[in-house]
């Protein structure tokens, strides 16, 4: 017979916090839990999954199923939020270097294709050369304008060789 388990009723991991014991147990013997999260869903959770250790390398449930998958979409969004802003930082960069050197109406196109579908707009430029070695704007879904032969390409005008050359 497994030995009883810590009484841990009224301990809070994250959302959860435990309601009441379980009769069932993991193949190890460890105990499961009741937990009711804030949301009011209640989640039945082993003991082995209940931690507070943050640096703990094993998964650990600290929200009902509806809350832990609204956090994960959550870190996510935070996630591509922060990376948008250093695409954005990244072509303020590429663009400021270009000043002179393409047309003004590029310098004005939206950062990235995300800052051109908030404006509504179609084109963006980075200020980046692509694949193909053309330095021009993109289209929202997808592609270079010279290598779709809409636009001349400014990589390859005599303003933007290298001095010297």
């Amino acid at each position: 017979m497994p030995s009883s388990p810590r009484n841990r009723i009224g301990e809070v991991y994250g959302k959860l916090t435990v309601v009441r014991a379980s009769e069932r147990r993991t193949k190890a013997g460890n105990a499961f839990w009741w937990c009711r999260c804030s949301c009011g869903a209640e989640r039945e959770v082993p003991s082995d999954k209940l931690s507070l250790n943050t640096a703990r390398r094993k998964p650990t449930v600290n929200a009902c199923e509806t809350c832990s998958r609204e956090l994960q979409i959550e870190g996510v969004y935070r996630k591509n939020d922060r990376e948008e802003k250093q695409r954005r930082q990244a072509a303020l960069e590429a663009r400021s270097q270009l000043k002179g050197r393409v047309p003004d109406r590029w310098l004005s196109l939206p950062l990235t294709d995300a800052h051109a579908r908030e404006l509504g707009r179609k084109l963006f430029f980075r200020g980046t050369i692509c694949l193909r070695g053309h330095l021009a704007p993109y289209r929202i879904n997808g592609g270079c304008q010279a290598c779709s032969g809409q636009t001349p390409s400014a990589a390859n005008s005599p303003s933007t060789k290298p001095k010297g050359s």
